[in-house]
């Protein structure tokens, strides 16, 4: 009898390491703030970090995602919308992009969604390449970001003319390819 329970908790053990270490999935309907991010940026920013996105997965140089989206915005953005990954932890000064490269008062060379107005349904496939490692596997390290630039004052948090943005999301599937 012990035998059998250590063996079925064995299976369970490992078939859970397994699950843990597959990146991706559907996060369903939710909503995403995109946040007044002047003080570091220069525009609005939206962080993705839900523990069971990437299950405990480390973001890889060359890793490969398929992002399927369907949302709504409650107002127009000002510029295109930016999706990329980025390790927000300490090790990385709280910003290091690891699918685009940015280039010093440049634009992103990241995935780009043509610039959303308020109210139209967009439905966007998009492909995401790593370019660097995560440090680690934890969500900070491995944070999906939706951002845009926008009208304020680079180094003034709260001077983003416009103000807030809701993404609200019908659809959303990460898929490691």
């Amino acid at each position: 009898m012990k035998k059998a329970i250590f063996v079925i908790l064995g299976i369970c053990l490992l078939s859970g390491f397994a699950v843990a270490q597959t990146p991706g999935g559907s996060l369903g309907a939710f909503q995403l703030v995109l946040k007044d991010n002047f003080q570091y940026g220069t525009g609005y920013q939206g962080d993705v970090r839900v523990p069971n996105l990437m299950n405990g997965y480390r973001l890889m140089n060359g890793d490969r995602f398929t992002l399927k989206v369907t949302f709504t915005i409650d107002r127009d953005l000002e510029n295109p919308l930016c999706i990329g990954f980025a390790d927000q932890t300490p090790g990385a000064n709280y910003w290091r992009a690891l699918s685009w490269n940015q280039p010093r008062g440049g634009e992103y060379s990241n995935v780009i969604i043509p610039t959303p107005r308020a109210g139209q349904t967009i439905s966007a496939e998009v492909q995401i390449t790593l370019l660097r490692n995560a440090s680690n596997a934890t969500p900070l390290a491995n944070t999906l970001v939706f951002e845009s630039r926008g009208e304020g004052r680079h180094g003034t948090l709260g001077s983003g003319v416009k103000g807030p943005a809701t993404i609200s999301f019908t659809e959303f599937v990460l898929t490691k390819n």
